[in-house]
């Protein structure tokens, strides 16, 4: 008999500074939901990610001497850091940056 499916995922973070409690407040439920899901038996798909589009993110960029991407891909990669430190259990860190979310 297959699992049934359960697809999770939270806003994703806006890529215009470090995050905040209210994203990490949500990471924790979905990541808590996701796990009992799990322990129940369910085929859990879990996601979370950060928008790295829109005039902030090119403003913040410009006041740290850097270029948007090159802004978004360290805020994107401290926002996945402390994911990871606190070990939420994410199936996939998406990005609005990535190759196949830009094509779409």
């Amino acid at each position: 008999m297959a699992k049934k499916t359960f697809y999770i995922t939270t806003a994703i973070a806006y890529a215009s500074g470090k995050p905040h409690i209210g994203n990490t407040y949500e990471i924790v439920l979905a990541d808590s939901i996701a796990r009992y899901k799990r322990f129940t038996g369910y085929d859990v798909r879990f996601q979370t990610g950060t928008d790295e589009h829109g005039q902030k993110i090119e403003t913040k960029a410009f006041e740290n001497f850097s270029t948007p991407k090159e802004f978004v891909d360290e805020q994107a990669g401290e926002i996945k850091r402390i994911w990871d430190i606190m070990n939420t259990s994410y199936d996939k860190f998406i990005r609005t940056t990535d190759e196949y979310h830009e094509v779409q």
